[in-house]
Order: structure tokens, then C-alpha cells, then sequence
């Protein structure tokens, strides 16, 4: 199928034209790749997905008020890892960006839902399969080498300078991203429970919405909160085990339910509820548990004890101690991810990238 930017499309009766195209490939097909091209139509931005492999077409449209919230109608067909191998025209990536990607069709095979995980954020979309013969080739146009109204778009970006001037410099006083906050707003995880604790205070528990590993939790929310970290230690520092994130205010832990290896869960509380409750954690093992507290003792009581003035349930904590708190992988990539968030909210050409 001869489609490039500028090609005019009749997409089931829909009219539009190609503004951008992408290729992908999936490293968990076998290296499978198909196509998907950018479309303007009169109806708003569609996307045209085109797989000669497995002979599949499909055209959606952004559904971001799915946000997560995928009921019992869908079932999941697919999932994998999307890599960009080629990008040209008007698409927001490039290659050698990539993104988790699940995908779900309801009961009659027709309609579809996808789910793209990239690294800033998560993106929903639906549509609906398409047969060969309704995706037409109606003509082309020869994409434009430049853009009109420089003066103005010269103005739009000078008013950008100064905003972004002005955000980055009041911003950080106004606004301090917090773990909880990150992860209850996140569409990429679900509130599961609270665990109560002594002097009034709860943790909350989270489940990340696809399987994955505590690695890729902690780099989520890292990202989420711009590095802005006390410690990140891994129990021994091996793949895929429990994770403990400390900052100023917060204690999270990132681990496996006992119950389901393939789940991840979240639990964040203040640290005063670590200072003044030992529970184990919601659906954690005998080891994970026994972790969390000698974690908790080792990295932050004895400056909690300084802090709050309530009574401790690490009073005669007499457990065992962990000796390496932070100074590993996930400490180094938290100061990256943190002067990377500095050098953007000081820099004036800084932009972001939404998967598509």
C-alpha cells in the first residue's frame, strides 16, 4: 500500500490527509512491523494502522477519558513493546523511542482499545477495524517546505520565553510533587486500599495497571516526582525484588503481592506512619515484611525520632539493620532524573514528547 505524507485518504467514507507516519516494531513478535499514519479530517485527528503481516487495519482516535478505566466488555488481544524505527512528517517521536502498548477488542471482534505506556505519560485510544477496500487512495499533496506567519510564531515564542521564565523560577515555591499525589492521579495505577495506622495516620496501596517489574515502578515514579528522592534502595540489589523509596515527607514501598508475582503494588504513606506503626504491608511475604521495617529503621527513624514527638513502634526495634541505603542504580538515576528537571525548568528551548 503506496501511502506517504501528502496522500489524501477516504477512510470508510471519512476524507483526510496523511500529515505523518510512523513504523514500528514489536521485539516481542518476532520483530513483526506495521505502520501507523497521522491523518487530518474534518472530524479531528485520526490514525490509520496498517499491518501487512497479519493482514490487520484499523483506524482510531485519542480516548483519553478512558483513563484506566477498561471494563469487562474489552478483552485483551495483544501486548508487547513498540520500538519507532522510522518517523517523518508531523508525529511527535523518533527513533529509538519505544512504549509498552496493550491492546483490546469487545465481543463482536469490531471495535478496538489501545493502551500506550510511553515514558511521560500513558495515552488511550479507540477505533475500529477497517477492510482493505475501504481504505482508499484519493490523491497527493506535496507536504509544504515551510510554515507561514514566522512573525507571529516569533512572537508565541517570545511570550514562552518570559512564561516559562517566570513558572521556573515561582513554580517550585508554589508547587512540590509529592509520591501520593503522583500515583493517585496517575491513569497507570489503581487505588487497591488503606492500611490504618496509630496516631492517625494510613498508608495507601496501589496496584501498577499492567504486569511489569518493581524496576519499572520506581522508574515511573521517579520520573513522576522529577527525581526530588532522599534514597532509593533495592532489597540486595537484584532485579525485579522490593524497592524503598524515601523522600523528605514520604516512604514508598514497591513490591510483589505474595499471592501474584505478575502484580506490583504501591504502598505510600508519610513518614510519620512508618515512625508510628510497624504493620507489615498489604499482601506482602514473610521476608518483604521483615525488609520494609529493617529498611525503614536503618534509613529514616533515627531522623524521624528528631522530628516527631509521638511514641515510635521502632522504640526496641532490635531486627535486623540494612547497611547499603541508597548509593546504587536507582539513587544514580534519580540525581539524573533530578538535573535533568533543574536544567529544564532553567533552560528556554526545553519541550516535551507525548509518544505520538
Amino acid at each position: 500500500m503506496n501511502i506517504q505524507v501528502g496522500t489524501k485518504l477516504r477512510l470508510d467514507g471519512l476524507e483526510g490527509k496523511v500529515i505523518g507516519l510512523i513504523e514500528y516494531e514489536n521485539r516481542m513478535d518476532h520483530g513483526n512491523r506495521w505502520t501507523e499514519y497521522r491523518v487530518s479530517t474534518k472530524k479531528g485527528e485520526r490514525w490509520l494502522s496498517v499491518d501487512e503481516v497479519y493482514k490487520e487495519y484499523s483506524v482510531s482516535w485519542a480516548a483519553n477519558d478512558v483513563r484506566g478505566n477498561i471494563g469487562p466488555e474489552w478483552h485483551k488481544v495483544d501486548e508487547g513493546t513498540q520500538v519507532v524505527v522510522r518517523a517523518q512528517g508531523d508525529v511527535d517521536v523518533e527513533r529509538g523511542d519505544s512504549a509498552r502498548f496493550v491492546e483490546f477488542e469487545d465481543s463482536t471482534e469490531e471495535l478496538t482499545l489501545s493502551v500506550e505506556i510511553w515514558d511521560d505519560g500513558t495515552e488511550y485510544s479507540k477505533g475500529e477495524y477497517l477492510d482493505l477496500e475501504e481504505i482508499e487512495i484519493i490523491g497527493y499533496e506535496k507536504p509544504k517546505s515551510g510554515a507561514p506567519g514566522c512573525g507571529l510564531a516569533l512572537i508565541a515564542y517570545a511570550f514562552v520565553f518570559i512564561l516559562v521564565g517566570i513558572i521556573s523560577t515561582v513554580g517550585p515555591a508554589l508547587s512540590k510533587k509529592t509520591i501520593a499525589k503522583f500515583v493517585s492521579k496517575s491513569s497507570l495505577y489503581e487505588f487497591v486500599t488503606s492500611i490504618t495506622g496509630n496516631e492517625k495516620q494510613k498508608a495507601d496501596v496501589y496496584e501498577y495497571y499492567v504486569a511489569t517489574t518493581t524496576d519499572t515502578v520506581a522508574k515511573s515514579i521517579i520520573d513522576g516526582i522529577e527525581g526530588d528522592t532522599e534514597s532509593v534502595t533495592q532489597k540486595d540489589e537484584v532485579e525485579d525484588s522490593e524497592i524503598a523509596i524515601v523522600t523528605n515527607k514520604e516512604y514508598c514501598l514497591i513490591y510483589h503481592p505474595e499471592d501474584n508475582a505478575e502484580k506490583v503494588y504501591v504502598q505510600v504513606s508519610k513518614r510519620k506512619y512508618n515512625y508510628t506503626s510497624d504493620n507489615a504491608p498489604y499482601k506482602s511475604s514473610d521476608s518483604d515484611t521483615t525488609w520494609y521495617r529493617s529498611h525503614y529503621y536503618s534509613s529514616s527513624y533515627s531522623a524521624d525520632s528528631s522530628t516527631y514527638h509521638s511514641p515510635s513502634a521502632y522504640t526496641s526495634y532490635s531486627g535486623d539493620t540494612v547497611h547499603n541505603i541508597g548509593n546504587g542504580y536507582f539513587d544514580s538515576y534519580s540525581s539524573s532524573v533530578r538535573q535533568s528537571s533543574i536544567n529544564s525548568r532553567n533552560s528556554s528551548s526545553g519541550g516535551v514528547s507525548s509518544g505520538k
